[in-house]
């Protein structure tokens, strides 16, 4: 089989090409989990003497890393030989973008065994994830902590990607607290306020992820400097802060929780709070867009849902936050800004 990338192709070839981009996935998925690309930071490194590090078959990392050179992360240097291509590159550990554990939850059980139900999904407008995995997605994390270590990693890669552009767009110093609603571990937290020193940081999530996210900020030398509070966004008690972040929370649910979870956060701010929604925007219904595959994530994990700006607008509105501006970013997601009304 070979991956079509010719616009030349048939539509036969590229449906093919299309239906079998599975197989690419899994390859990445396999590279990021094995750590792969961390060995091949140094420079190429034939297949058997990786094979004989990683205590895995010979032959079939061979084959896995042929097959990386079809999925566009390796190129062989040799034979047996390979090195990272600039888009490998990105599944290194702890670099810049690095986008390796975002690759290892997308083809862990709690993504791949919802995904294989996406018929159901679309038959009952519901999500699969109890049938597939015996429990809804946050229950599936708790009895697997390792794939949900890789969430809040994969979600820390992702906030990365995020902090830069919110640190770039807007400015913190105003404002003295600065509180991250469902933050996990941090990660976009702690940028602001690298970037803006007056800052003080409250990191809200539930428990389990709170206490994880205490040795995370004691690590980054933060931890003087944020409040960490465990609890429920869907119920009373959500800290009082003059400006709140969320990211890529309200994807997560439905209007109905949405609208919860956003009354909950306007019943604790004070007066002319400042909202930063961090979410990708659908552009349109018509147009090709990867937001649409991101929307259909969402309907299969978590009964969640992307919206449009008009829907924003009008979720934002029925829970008394006026939007002031939505700025795009370079990140994918968009800043929406809302205060108190």
């Amino acid at each position: 089989m070979k991956i079509i990338s010719d616009t030349n192709a048939s539509p036969t070839q590229q449906l093919h090409s299309a239906i079998t981009g599975f197989f690419i996935t899994q390859i990445i998925g396999t590279v990021a989990r094995l750590g792969i690309a961390d060995l091949l930071a140094g420079g190429a490194r034939d297949s058997d003497s990786l094979a004989a590090e990683l205590g895995v078959h010979p032959g079939a990392l061979f084959r896995l890393m042929r097959g990386g050179v079809t999925a566009g992360i390796l190129e062989a240097v040799s034979e047996r030989t390979y090195c990272l291509t600039p888009m490998g590159e990105g599944l290194r550990s702890n670099v810049p973008g690095s986008l390796r554990e975002v690759a290892i939850l997308l083809t862990d059980k709690s993504h791949w065994l919802p995904w294989g139900l996406l018929s159901e999904a679309v038959r009952t407008g519901r999500s699969p994830v109890q049938a597939a995995l015996g429990s809804d997605i946050w229950g599936h994390f708790a009895r697997n902590p390792e794939e949900g270590e890789h969430f809040a990693q994969a979600m820390g890669n992702v906030s990365g990607l995020v902090a830069s552009e919110l640190t770039h767009h807007i400015d913190f110093a105003p404002f003295a607290r600065v509180a991250d609603i469902g933050g996990s571990h941090g990660e976009l937290l702690a940028q602001v306020l690298r970037a803006h020193p007056s800052c003080r940081g409250i990191l809200f999530d539930l428990p389990q992820v709170a206490e994880g996210a205490k040795t995370v900020l004691e690590s980054r030398g933060l931890a003087s400097r944020v409040d960490v509070v465990a609890g429920s966004f869907f119920d009373p008690g959500i800290p009082s802060a003059e400006a709140y972040l969320l990211k890529h929370i309200l994807h997560d649910w439905d209007d109905e929780a949405s609208t919860t979870l956003l009354r909950q956060l306007h019943a604790s701010a004070p007066s002319g709070a400042r909202l930063f929604v961090l979410e990708l925007v659908i552009p349109d219904n018509r147009n090709p867009d990867s937001s649409h595959l991101i929307d259909l994530n969402m309907l299969v994990l978590a009964d969640g849902r992307e919206r449009t700006e008009d829907e924003f607008r009008a979720l934002l509105s029925a829970t008394s936050w006026k939007v002031e501006r939505i700025i795009p970013t370079r990140s994918g997601a968009s800043i929406i800004e809302a205060v108190k009304a």
